[in-house]
């Protein structure tokens, strides 16, 4: 699939790409589309960001729902997960008696977000371990009972987890949740165009995530779902002109003065993405993903989890006797972009996604290179 590298993105010569996951890679096709619709809005930008938008972002939005199964009249743009789940954890009631589950595979600025909620509420904060490497739903069921003996406000779980590319089991641990009277909120930043989303089976109360790291889109977009009974309760968490709609889409529609191109050219990033999966090149990516998760383990790499709860094209190893730094050193020096940085108790996790400008021997100059690393 290398012939697709350089038709669809614009890389650098040279460089090995094993990283979207992080920050997503927009395709030509969604840049062309982006420069058109930034000519339309200056050619009056009156009407194009005052009266237009809404409309617009409606029909972007409406698109979006369709492509994953999501109900429309639940979801609407954002900028970003971060920002998502800044107005999930600000809106959603919180006291002194409550108690709030996270796992420490979450992203830290999620922990974060919810250690600052609860100090202000007083309310209990537990944070519980998942051991690497990920073996099994009953592994973190018996995680939770021996952390949480009683009842649950929330909990907040991830359904691919970033670091360490564990696809978790939201539905059993949904279940948990229910049976200790809680509510279950779901970071989706890896599930638009990578895993399906069900938020309304697993009886969610939110979910979040991004559209800009699976899809070819520009970064950043945001996307946020909600359950009925919160629909009229979640407000973005910056105070705009728009706060108080009661309309969703419409309320997060102007966070203050903003690029509305990401989201106004999320159609043109969804048809592209549809035609690959057509072709099947999306499971070309995965089947490439399961020979470089093979090659790294013939390195002597461990891999963060069963091949049950391995995602489909985002992939982590544990890399004991280095250092993150040495792992980017030498992945930087060939240049292949990967992501490394430390696990939750602070191993050497080294994670790799695939794509379809990738073939196998991107993945060859990842287990050579990390091969060399562990073997200094």
């Amino acid at each position: 699939m290398k012939d697709l590298a350089y038709e669809n993105f614009p890389f650098a010569p040279g460089v090995v790409q094993l990283n979207h996951a992080s920050y997503g890679v927009t395709s030509r096709r969604v840049m062309c589309a982006a420069e058109s619709a930034r000519d339309r809005i200056e050619a009056d930008p009156n009407i194009r960001l005052g009266a237009e938008l809404v409309d617009l972002l409606r029909d972007r939005t409406a698109r979006v729902a369709e492509a994953f199964a999501l109900e429309p009249e639940r979801i609407t743009f954002c900028a970003n997960a971060t920002s998502a789940a800044a107005a999930v954890i600000a809106s959603l009631p919180l006291t002194g008696a409550d108690t709030v589950v996270v796992l420490d595979t979450e992203y830290s600025s999620i922990i974060r977000a919810w250690e600052l909620a609860a100090a202000r509420a007083s309310a209990n904060l537990v944070v519980v371990p998942v051991s690497l490497p990920f073996h099994s739903a009953e592994q973190l069921l018996d995680a939770l009972d021996t952390a949480v003996p009683g009842s649950v406000r929330y909990l907040q779980m991830s359904l691919v987890s970033s670091s360490a590319a564990i696809r978790m089991p939201v539905e059993r641990v949904a279940e948990w949740v229910r049976d200790r009277g809680g509510r279950l909120i779901v970071d989706a930043a890896h599930g638009p165009g990578h895993v399906p989303m069900t938020p309304s089976t697993w009886g969610a109360a939110a979910m979040f995530g991004t559209l800009h790291k699976w899809l070819p889109a520009l970064r950043a977009v945001g996307l946020l779902w909600l359950a009925a009974d919160l629909v009229d309760r979640v407000r973005p968490a910056e105070v705009s002109l728009t706060w108080d709609a009661p309309d969703l889409i419409e309320r997060y529609s102007w966070p203050g003065t903003f690029d509305p191109v990401p989201r106004l050219t999320i159609d043109t990033a969804l048809a592209q993405w549809a035609e690959w999966r057509a072709r099947h090149l999306l499971a070309e990516c995965e089947a490439l993903a399961d020979t470089g998760s093979r090659l790294l383990a013939d390195c002597g790499a461990h891999p963060t989890a069963e091949t049950a709860y391995l995602p489909p094209r985002l992939r982590a190893f544990v890399l004991e006797g280095v250092t993150v730094r040495q792992v980017k050193e030498a992945t930087r020096a060939v240049p292949l972009r990967i992501w490394a940085g430390p696990g939750p108790r602070g191993e050497c996790l080294l994670r790799f996604a695939t794509h379809i400008y990738n073939d196998e021997p991107d993945l060859e100059t990842l287990a050579r290179t990390i091969k060399e690393v562990l073997t200094r």
